[in-house]
């Protein structure tokens, strides 16, 4: 009867490892080690019920704080620069029909795609103007007429 434990950890490392599928997040992984080492220490020591907690709380703590730790330091900072869409902000772009932030017109063409646009002010800029992408707004860049 005391075997059962080790098809309880068992349970519980799969439903973790399903968690972790469906998710976007890395938590779930560390639940599932932990429980698996606790499925180890309940093999070898049946009767040991407050070990396998021990275990499986020191395991899942340690590994999710060591987990967590370094998954932020390789993505810290990469929130915006990492997606392809922010690549257009700081150049330059031609508009190519008027924009006016007032009714909601506007495109530029900026690294040979078109984008809807908009200004900060409301301020019209018409066709054929410099303008340098100062941020993105949904889907929309955000311009300023470049002063030459």
């Amino acid at each position: 009867m005391e075997q059962i434990t080790v098809y309880l950890w068992g349970a519980l490392a799969l439903i973790m490892v399903v968690l972790e599928i469906s998710s976007t997040g890395i938590l779930q992984i560390w639940f599932a080690i932990g429980a698996v080492c606790a499925a180890v220490v309940s093999w070898y020591f049946p009767g040991l019920y407050w070990a396998q907690i021990l275990t499986f709380a020191i395991v899942s703590g340690v590994l999710t704080f060591i987990g967590s730790k370094i998954f932020t330091e390789k993505t810290q900072g990469r929130q915006v620069g990492s997606n392809p869409v922010y690549s257009i902000i700081g150049k330059t772009a031609i508009v190519t029909k008027e924009i006016n932030t007032v009714e909601g017109t506007g495109q530029i063409s900026v690294n040979g795609d078109t984008w809807s646009a908009k200004t900060n002010a409301d301020t019209v800029i018409p066709e054929n103007t410099k303008v340098k992408v100062l941020d993105i707004d949904g889907v929309k860049a955000v311009v300023e007429t470049i002063n030459e």
